[in-house]
């Protein structure tokens, strides 16, 4: 009797470390797997990384031409569809008893401006983002426009000595009808500007009115009026116009394309890029808050 329970006691212990012999072999087995399929994981990750970057370097023009070069120097050429931030300002003002977001002072305009330099940005032209836009011209890895919505006279007596200094380039986009007021840019003022080689002068409509609270025909007029004004103040072409307040609808598209214009901005935040309609570009409205980082955040890291 006793043997018999040593045998079953024998027995059981037996089958009990088989079973720990089983599930030690099995959990061995799981946790090879899982350390598999991690080690396959980092091969990927670190596969795609490379691949990423070498798509990067292919991105990148190796060899650029002399007019290229030319216009652009030696800095790192690109002609993919990675986009542009348009980065809207209006008044650079030190004045204390006008208040409103959208003044900013001289000193962090000019601390903005810094960090863009630093990090190797280049400010385009209007004519250049249309080039890279609507006809496949290559531009700077790292490029900017600058634009400036209304033409307040500050744009004339702080921007642009501020804008030498840094030799960027910009964009103005002036209320037509407003030209000569108080507060706004003159006419000489305008004209100096454009002769300059580092601002263009672009539409804001004549009247800065609701565009989309205006029939068909009296926004053709607005825009038509607009430009050609424009044109013979300055002898150049008005190809890019800025919607007030961004407004517009149908109708103003309509009449964009009737009246000749090649891009027409927006304040939809993000970058302008060539899948966007020529008529409902992207850019970025920034104020008083804006530190440099911050500027520099949206020119790397904004999702279209």
């Amino acid at each position: 009797m006793k043997e018999k329970k040593n045998r079953k006691r024998f027995n059981n212990s037996r089958r009990s470390n088989s079973i720990k012999l089983v599930k030690i072999v099995s959990l061995l087995v799981v946790i090879g797997i899982i350390a598999f399929i991690g080690i396959n994981k980092g091969i990927n990750s670190f596969a795609n990384m490379a691949t990423s970057q070498n798509s990067d370097k292919k991105d990148v023009i190796e060899n650029p031409s002399e007019d290229e070069k030319k216009e652009f120097g030696e800095v790192p050429l690109i002609n993919d569809n990675r986009g542009v931030p348009v980065i809207c300002f209006h008044s650079i003002n030190d004045d204390p008893s006008v208040k409103s977001p959208i003044i900013i002072s001289k000193d962090k305009f000019r601390t903005q401006l810094q960090a863009i330099k630093d990090n190797g940005y280049t400010t385009l032209t209007m004519a250049q983002l249309n080039d890279y836009l609507s006809k496949d011209k290559a531009i700077p890895e790292k490029s900017v426009v600058l634009t400036f919505d209304d033409g307040y006279r500050d744009n004339y007596t702080n921007v642009f000595p501020i804008l030498k200094e840094f030799n960027m380039n910009a964009t103005i986009f002036v209320i037509q009808s407003y030209l000569d007021r108080d507060g706004y840019l003159t006419t000489d003022q305008v004209k100096e500007l454009s002769s300059s080689g580092i601002i263009d002068i672009e539409s804001h409509t004549v009247s800065h009115i609701d565009l989309p609270t205006m029939s068909y025909e009296e926004q053709l007029k607005e825009l038509k009026n607009s430009k050609e004004n424009l044109e013979s103040l300055i002898n150049k072409p008005i190809i890019s116009i800025a919607y007030p307040e961004g407004k517009y609808n149908d109708d103003t598209k309509k009449a964009f394309s009737e009246v000749g214009y090649s891009m027409g901005f927006t304040t939809e935040r993000g970058y302008a890029d060539r899948d966007d309609n020529s008529a409902e570009l992207n850019r970025i409205c920034v104020d008083y808050t804006y530190k440099p980082k911050d500027i520099l955040k949206v020119l790397k890291n904004l999702k279209k």
